[in-house]
């Protein structure tokens, strides 16, 4: 097997894995929209007290969609850039469209929303679904009373905090990206 065809292999995987993870991103929304809805519309007091774990939860699955797209949109660069260096051509050239239309994959973004020019609509509905869980969250937070339940209170928290901090360090501070380039450095 040529050294083309095994990385020509490796890029059809990830395209396969971003197309997934896109699609399986997409469902959850949706599930989660309808789900946010039924639980703001039935108004009882112990959904409430419900709410904001589904937020919390939406959240981390949703973040863990986008780090698969990410993972899958840096090696595809990677790859596409190894078969063009390989080939002596631009033949590929999707991951120079998809940096330019929906976020460029190396710059610093709030998980794939970028900022200033990099800004775009993809990063709007990032921050739009992202607002809607923060909203949907609050909402579930002011419909409570926080000290009935003392052991509520602080599993909420402390998940709340964990989920933050990890999510902060994962993706604003750039931890999974940098794993990548460490491992990308090797073979350029």
């Amino acid at each position: 097997m040529d050294k083309l065809t095994v990385i020509r292999e490796q890029l059809q995987r990830m395209r396969q894995m971003n197309r997934y993870y896109h699609q399986q991103f997409l469902i959850d929304v949706r599930f989660l929209f309808a789900a946010s809805i039924l639980l703001i519309v039935i108004q009882e007091n112990i959904v409430f007290y419900i709410i904001p774990f589904v937020s919390l939860f939406g959240a981390v699955i949703l973040s863990f969609h986008a780090h698969y797209l990410i993972f899958s949109r840096n090696f595809s660069q990677y790859l596409e850039n190894k078969i063009n260096l390989e080939t002596g051509d631009e033949l590929l050239i999707a991951h120079q469209l998809e940096n330019r239309y929906f976020f460029p994959i190396q710059d610093r973004k709030i998980v794939v929303a970028g900022f200033g020019k990099s800004f775009s609509w993809f990063g709007f509905v990032t921050l739009f679904i992202t607002s809607y869980g923060i909203g949907l969250f609050v909402y579930g937070i002011l419909n409570v009373n926080l000290l009935d339940s003392i052991i509520y209170t602080i599993t909420l928290t402390s998940s709340t905090l964990l989920t933050v901090a990890i999510g902060f360090w994962w993706f604003i501070r750039g931890e999974g990206e940098k794993r990548l380039k460490d491992v990308y450095g090797q073979y350029e």
